[in-house]
């Protein structure tokens, strides 16, 4: 009996023995995998003139998960595509797939992100939780790229305590998808946003809360954005006859409801010229809300309000049964939106003029 149960155990122990073998073959297998997909995308970035920077990536997560580790990842450059260009500076990125799903990349940065954005001041980024997906496996696109964020503060870099409370964005959630078609070349980006409170230190037209945001981006051809050359990067890609569509609807700022949509191209003197619309809910509410908020004094409050209820509509039927809505149906109002020469008009009234500077009178 105790020489049968010996052989037993030797049995079971020769077969655990073989399990972790062949389960550290596979560890090593999908960290290689992981490594070499790392250090395809760092080449392809640098041939594009970015600038990829970390420590000295390794190996760990054995036995439930392949996990590489970059320390101090940094990334930098894409003037070419946008004026002072970008950065990313992460303590640590993590790069990890489970052994049963190797081709399932799973993506975390881990601590406080610094970013430039452009000419906008350093950024300081942080989120109870952030992980974005993709895939190793081979294809002809560009895997897509998923992300969930809880709890995202986004506020100025190097600002005192007392005044970071007043200059911050918080978003309870986001959800983002960004892919890129290859015919025609192009990037696609998919975000929906949830319980976002806007910097307080801030006026803003509707209060510093918007219940949810929902945002849509799609840039086609993509641009060639090599070196340091906006100016040609903008030539070329209004040569190819490129578009940016823009869709984006907020619910609940300040008792608001709205959404709209423009198209976005170059003119002759490579500026941004465009068309679209506003549609708005309940115009009444809206009015109010920038009285609140003292965006415009009751005299300009009656005067704009005449105006909006003169292109008023009542809501749409119901889709079933086509009867008109009745009881709190609120009116709506759909105005028409124009970008030319830098200013941006809404029914053919100027409302501001954008700049490098910001936004400014018309």
């Amino acid at each position: 009996m105790r020489r049968a149960l010996r052989w037993l155990f030797g049995v079971l122990l020769l077969g655990l023995l073989a399990l972790a073998g062949a389960d550290y073959l596979v560890w090593r297998w999908a960290g290689g995998m992981i490594g070499e997909s790392y250090a395809g995308w760092r080449a392809a970035r640098q041939a594009e003139g970015w600038v990829v920077e970390s420590g000295a990536a390794h190996l760990t997560g054995w036995p439930f998960a392949a996990r590489l580790v970059v320390p101090d990842f940094a990334l930098k450059g894409g003037a070419a595509a946008m004026p002072g260009g970008v950065s990313l500076n992460l303590p640590e990125l993590d790069l990890a797939v489970t052994l049963t799903a190797p081709s399932d990349l799973l993506i975390t940065p881990v601590g406080t992100a610094r970013a430039t954005l452009g000419l906008l001041p350093p950024l300081a980024i942080t989120a109870e939780s952030a992980a974005l997906h993709t895939s190793l496996a081979a294809s002809d696109a560009a895997s897509p790229l998923a992300g969930e964020m809880l709890r995202v503060t986004v506020r100025p870099d190097q600002t005192a305590k007392d005044a970071a409370s007043g200059l911050s964005l918080v978003i309870a959630r986001i959800d983002f998808l960004l892919s890129a078609p290859v015919e025609p070349p192009g990037l696609m980006l998919h975000v929906q946003a949830g319980g976002i409170d806007l910097p307080s230190a801030i006026t803003w037209p509707f209060s510093t809360h918007i219940g949810r945001a929902g945002f849509d981006a799609g840039l086609a051809p993509l641009p060639a954005a090599r070196g340091a050359d906006f100016a040609a990067t903008k030539a070329a890609w209004q040569a190819a006859r490129g578009t940016l569509r823009l869709a984006a609807a907020l619910t609940d700022w300040g008792g608001t409801t709205m959404s709209g949509e423009a198209k976005i191209t170059l003119d002759d003197k490579l500026a941004p010229e465009g068309v679209g619309f506003l549609h708005l809910i309940d115009p009444d509410a809206a009015v109010a809300s920038l009285v609140r908020q003292g965006m415009i004094a009751d005299a300009s409050a009656q005067a704009l309000g005449a105006v909006l209820h003169l292109l008023a509509h009542p809501a749409p039927g119901d889709a079933k049964t086509g009867d008109a809505k009745t009881g709190d149906a609120k009116p709506e109002v759909d105005l028409p939106l124009s970008l030319a020469e830098g200013v941006v008009s809404a029914g053919g009234i100027p409302l501001f003029r954008l700049s490098q500077a910001g936004l400014s009178a018309p």
